[in-house]
C-alpha cells in the first residue's frame, strides 16, 4: 500500500518507490506520473528531478552500483590476493542479502541499458580490481598455472550466482536449510581456498 509523501528528499522517495515498482510490477508499469500519484505529489513535481523515465532508470543504476561498491570496500582491510578476493565475494553476497530489491534492480537489463558512462566506468574499475587480486593471488602461489581470465570468469559467476541463490524467491524454500551465512561462505571457500578443493567421493 502506498504511503503519501509528506516531507524530506523527494528525489530519494522517487527512487525508492521506483525500485519497489520495478520489483513488484516490472518496468512497463513504471512512470513518473504513477510515482507522483503514489507519493501524493503533483504530476509536475518529479520533473524537477527527472525529466523522463530513462533518467530515473539511470539514477537507480548509479545508486545501486554505488551501494554495492561501498559494501565491498571492506575487502581493502584484508590481505592482498586470496584474502581480499574472499572478502570481496562475501561482501557482495551479504550486500545482496541485505538489499534484495537493489540487487534485483541492478541486474535488470532494462535498468542497466540506461546506465551512464559513470556506472560503466565504476563496474570496469571493480572488475579490474578483481583481476588484479587474482594476479596477486597467483603470484603468491594460488592456482598459478591456471588462466587468469578463466579464474576471473569463475569468480564473477560464483559471486553473482551465490548472490542470486541467496536472494531469489524460487530458492527460498527448497534451499532454506543451506542458505546460512556460514554455508554461503563455505561455498565461496571451495573455490577461493589456498589449495584447490575437492569434493568427497560419492559412496553407496
Amino acid at each position: 500500500m502506498s504511503t503519501p509523501y509528506h516531507h524530506g528528499n523527494l528525489r530519494q522517495e522517487l527512487l525508492k518507490r521506483a525500485i519497489d515498482t520495478l520489483n513488484e510490477k516490472g518496468i512497463e508499469e513504471l512512470s513518473l506520473r504513477a510515482l507522483a500519484r503514489d507519493l501524493g505529489v503533483s504530476h509536475a513535481a518529479p520533473l524537477r528531478h527527472f525529466a523522463k523515465k530513462t533518467d530515473i532508470l539511470a539514477a537507480i543504476a548509479i545508486e545501486g552500483v554505488r551501494s554495492l561498491l561501498h559494501a565491498t570496500e571492506v575487502a581493502e582491510n584484508s590481505p592482498p590476493g586470496l584474502g581480499r578476493l574472499r572478502a570481496m565475494a562475501m561482501a557482495y553476497v551479504m550486500w545482496a542479502r541485505d538489499n534484495p530489491a537493489f540487487h534485483r534492480v541492478i541486474r535488470n537489463a532494462d535498468v542497466m541499458r540506461h546506465a551512464s558512462q559513470e556506472v560503466q566506468a565504476m563496474l570496469v574499475d571493480f572488475a579490474n580490481g578483481q583481476r588484479q587480486e587474482i594476479l596477486t593471488a597467483q603470484t603468491n602461489g594460488w592456482r598459478k598455472l591456471d588462466d587468469p581470465d578463466v579464474l576471473f570468469v569463475h569468480l564473477v559467476s560464483l559471486t553473482a550466482g551465490t548472490a542470486i541463490v541467496a536472494t531469489e524467491q524460487m530458492y527460498e524454500v527448497p534451499m532454506a536449510s543451506a542458505l546460512s551465512k556460514e554455508t554461503l561462505a563455505a561455498s565461496i571457500e571451495l573455490f577461493l581456498s589456498e589449495e584447490p578443493a575437492t569434493c568427497a567421493p560419492v559412496t553407496d
